[in-house]
This record gives structure tokens, sequence and C-alpha cells, in this order.
């Protein structure tokens, strides 16, 4: 006999498909937290079963505060029609509500015109709290008790989850260089796309770029594997498969298409995406054959001989461009990043070695112990009275405010020195022997395509294209 089902067990049916595991339920409220035009989010993961992500985005109203875990209830959209602009993570109204059918969830919210915030508990589904709570502004969700009336999925849960979260938030902070993320013990300031991807991942990336594509590559360092649409990281298999055939070890791809052309509504998680603008994948395809050409610098063993690949040759300079070629390209560098980069990772090892000279700093920079990872690496000397650090030696080529900005901006300030030491654009470098050991000296940098600060160093044409408006064959 067909029956049907009663409004209960839909509601968990319907809510396991959005909550299938912690990292997923986290993964919706980081989201939701980003939509909200958070500037600031802080992920607290005390086990796989309880966690809670904080956001100073714009706030939920008190008298809305209910409807977050109403199913179906969604500020994103009004209409079908709406699906084709979407430029949000969320859209479906699902999230919360299912989330709240499975937890003990504790949402806190204030909008900042609103003079008091609200306070709304939820467990199993089942309002338990409802009421007007201060609060500063922004969103408070957390979750406790995960999976506390679904027995089998909790158990289920492997004991890696903690760490596939982790990753889960650094994911988002590695598309959202804009928004300062605080992970558990680390901190990710605002910063430039290719400082962010360094200081989440750890790994050099080199960078190439189209009309609507960004690749940030690594061919020696096995690593992260990522593509991201429209800044939700997504599986595409027929891109992924162009990649891979180029025997890339770690590759972060961006892709920003017109959201008319992409739907996201395939799965509940979101995480397989169909694409209707085939030419995305030619343009990935061009990418690859036309930009990743950079030759590589040092010897290579094949067997029992070494094989040399031909770094470009500089031609010339007008004081602002250097020009230089291979067999293939003609390469135009920007000069004064050139110098900017190797300034910028000279430093760095002088840093790491120890080599600049330190200077005492009166009175000691007070910052929070969380920053002394970051003081460690600009070389500083601290030490620590409880939950704080205090400063008191800093090498001679960096100032007191260097750190005390630290909280705001995070460590920029060797990229600055390297910058104020590089050459200005304009000028010449008549030694034609200091030219062609800075350029060689840039070939060694572990990162030869931006400057600190995630600039483009050169440009590329490849020489075909030139005799080809000339009426010549490249040979």
């Amino acid at each position: 006999m067909i029956r049907k089902l009663p409004q209960e067990l839909i509601r968990k049916i319907a809510s396991g498909q959005i909550a299938e595991s912690p990292r997923s339920v986290l993964k919706e409220l980081i989201e939701n937290a980003l939509d909200s035009g958070a500037t600031s989010i802080k992920v607290e993961i005390e086990s796989p079963f309880s966690f809670k992500v904080v956001d100073n985005g714009e706030g939920i109203g008190y008298r809305e505060l209910p409807l977050t875990v109403e199913r179906f209830a969604t500020s994103k959209i009004e209409n079908f029609e709406d699906l084709k602009s979407l430029r949000t993570y969320g859209f479906r109204g699902e999230a919360l509500h299912a989330i709240s059918q499975l937890s003990h969830l504790t949402i806190k919210s204030r909008k900042l015109d609103e003079p008091v915030g609200g306070i709304l508990r939820v467990v199993g589904g089942e309002v338990k709290e409802y009421r007007p709570f201060p609060f500063k502004g922004g969103t408070s969700v957390e979750v406790k008790e995960l999976f506390f009336n679904t027995p089998v999925r909790r158990r289920a849960t492997s004991k890696g989850e903690k760490g596939l979260m982790l990753k889960t938030a650094k994911v988002y902070a590695m598309c959202h260089p804009e928004v300062e993320f605080k992970i558990s013990s680390q901190r990710f300031f605002r910063s430039s796309l290719p400082e962010r991807l360094y200081r989440v991942t750890g790994i050099q990336l080199q960078q190439v770029s189209s009309s609507r594509t960004k690749l940030f590559f690594n061919r020696e360092v096995r690593g992260i594997k990522q593509v991201f649409v429209n800044k939700r990281s997504v599986k595409v298999p027929e891109i992924e498969k162009i990649l891979d055939e180029k025997r890339l070890k770690s590759y972060i791809l961006f892709i920003e298409i017109s959201p008319e052309a992409v739907d996201f509504n395939v799965t509940p998680t979101k995480e397989r995406v169909l694409i209707e603008d085939r030419t995305i994948f030619r343009e990935v395809e061009e990418l690859l054959r036309e930009e990743l050409s950079l030759p590589k610098v040092y010897a290579l063993r094949d067997s029992s001989k070494v094989v040399y690949e031909v770094p470009p040759e500089p031609i010339g300079s007008d004081g602002t461009v250097i020009i230089a070629h291979d067999r293939e390209n003609y390469y135009f560098f920007d000069q004064h990043l050139i110098h900017e980069r190797v300034n910028y990772e000279r430093l760095l090892k002088m840093l790491k070695r120890g080599e600049i000279p330190l200077t005492e700093v009166h009175p000691p920079v007070e910052l929070p112990l969380e920053l002394a990872e970051e003081v460690e690496k600009l070389g500083a000397l601290y030490y620590r009275e409880g939950n704080r650090i205090f400063v008191y030696k800093i090498p001679e080529i960096l100032k007191p405010e260097d750190f005390s900005f630290l909280e705001e901006r995070g460590s920029e300030s060797v990229s600055d020195v390297a910058c104020k030491r590089a050459l200005k654009a304009g000028y010449r470098i008549e030694n034609w022997k200091d030219f062609k050991e800075l350029f060689k000296e840039f070939l060694q940098c572990e990162n030869r395509e931006t400057c600190p600060h995630g600039r483009p160093i050169y440009y590329k044409i490849p020489k075909k294209r030139i005799y080809s408006q000339i009426g010549r064959t490249l040979r």
C-alpha cells in the first residue's frame, strides 16, 4: 500500500541530503556568512559535532530570526528567473532548516540599524528559545550535538572529519582574499590573491591568466588541485582532465562566467555544475597551450644525461620595460617589479638566516598571541605574557609601526621594503653586466609570475604572431 509520508519523516529525509556530513554543514554556514557581506569571518571547531561561525555581515533582523529555520525561506531569490543572475552561494532557503532538524542550533544576530539583536535556539527542529538579546552586530551561528537524533550518521562520521572541516574553511579563505578569516588558531589577513594562496597552501605558485580565467600552478610541488567557478569550489571533470594532462603537481583555477551560462542547482551540495558555455573549455586549453611555457631555469636530469632548458635572454630595456626572448616568445618584463621580486626573496632569505641586524624597540610592541608566527616570519624577537606577546627586537630594515599594523593588514612589511628599494620606472641601468646580473637573479626566484603585492611581472607574445604580421615564418 502506498502511503503519504508524515511531515516529520519528510523533514528528516530532506535534511539528511543537505546536512550529509559535518563539513557540509560548516560549508553552508560559511557561505551564509559570505553572502551577508562579511569582511571578517571566524570559524571555531571544537569537534565535528560542535562548531561555530561568527561574521560581521549585515545581520538578521529580530523579527526575521524565526524565518531562518523555515524551509524554503530565503532573501536570495524571489522567482525562477532570479537563478539566471545569481551571485550568492545560497538560494534554496534549506540549509539552516536542515541543520536545525539534526542539531542543537543557536543563532545570535543583530542588524546594525536595529537597537537590539535576538537569539534563536532550536533543538531537533523545535524552537526552544526566541527573545531579544544584546549583540554587537553581524551573526553567530553555533551548532552543537550534530546528528544527535541520527545516531548511525553520527557513528559513521570519520575520525579525520575535523581535518576535512578545516580544509573546507581554508578553501573559502583561498577564493576570498578580501575577507579576513580566523580558522581555529590560524589567521589570514586581507591581502592580494597570490599572497592569500601562498599563506593558505604554503606553496609558491606561478600565475597565468586570460579574460575569464586565472591559473595558479606549481610543476614540482605536489599539493592542492582546486577549481573554482564564480568563487564556488566545484568539480568540473572536463577541465580537471585538461589540467591533469599538463602534469601540474599543484593548481588552483579560477573561472568567472555569466551566471546564465552555469547551473549550480544540480545536487543538494552544489558541488557539481553544468556549464552551458563550452567556449570556456577551449579558453582553458588555449591558456595552457600559449601561456604555460615560461621555461624552468635549472637543469633537469634525464637518465644519464643532463638536459638544459634555455631561459629567456634579455635584449634591452628603456628603463621601464625589459624585453627578452626565447625560441618561441617575446617577453615584456616590468623592470621595477623584477627588482621588487628579487629584493623580496633576498630579504626573506636573509631574515630566515638571521643575517639582518636587530634593533631594540622601546617600548615593546604589544600584540595578541595568535600573531606570534607572523612576528617570527619577520625575524623579530618577543616575549610572552599570558595571551599577549611583546616584540622587543626587530630587523633594522623594519619599523615598530610595521608590527603595530599586523592586526589590521598582516605581514606586508617585507613587501613594502622590497618595493621601496626597487628601481623606479624610467631608471636606466647603464652597465649591461649589472643589468644581466639582475635578470639572472630574477630567473632564480621561486615566484617569477607576480610581484609580492600580486601584480603580474611580465607579458608574453608568441613570436609566430609577430612574424605573421611582417610576412615571416618562424623556423
